[in-house]
């Protein structure tokens, strides 16, 4: 067995600067994927905005950050390699009848599936804190985009569709 190369940990995400670094992380993540369609800025920080996002006025939320060590010019540093939002739709659950949370805005480097699945296990630790048995998602907090593409990548991926590179 191995060691891990990487040291990381996955933390909740709870101050403005957090936020922003959950709401940037897409942008760093595919920064050289041509093929990812980059959302417009101001409308992705107004879906993170409870005041202007009025989908939040009956969701509770969490967001997570996977942070991984590195090596930087002054020294060790963290950086973000993931994200995760979990969500409990009150009218959902409603409708539905059956406790069921959800995933959102999942997103990890390459390669780490340890780190997915740190992600995931946060998400799903805080549902089920929350009283939920059931996981579904992906999802996001504008409720239109849901699901992603696993195979046959074709046509190019669009805006408001999820896209794993």
């Amino acid at each position: 067995m191995t060691a891990d190369p990487a040291p990381r940990r996955v933390r909740q995400a709870l101050s403005s600067a957090d936020r922003k670094a959950f709401i940037a992380f897409p942008f760093t993540r595919y920064a050289a994927d041509p093929l990812w369609v980059p959302p417009l800025r101001l409308g992705l920080a107004a879906e993170f905005d409870p005041r202007r996002n009025a989908y939040l006025a009956h969701c509770d939320h969490a967001l997570f950050l996977l942070e991984t060590d590195s090596a930087g010019p002054s020294g060790p540093a963290r950086r973000v390699t993931g994200r995760v939002a979990a969500l409990v739709d009150r009218l959902a659950l409603e409708a539905w009848g059956e406790p069921i949370g959800m995933f959102a805005y999942f997103e990890c480097g390459d390669g780490d599936p340890a780190g997915a699945a740190a992600l995931l296990d946060a998400a799903r630790d805080w549902l089920v804190a929350q009283g939920m048995r059931k996981m579904r998602g992906p999802w996001s907090f504008v409720s239109q985009e849901w699901g992603l593409v696993v195979e046959g990548f074709s046509p190019r991926p669009v805006i408001m569709a999820p896209y794993v590179g």
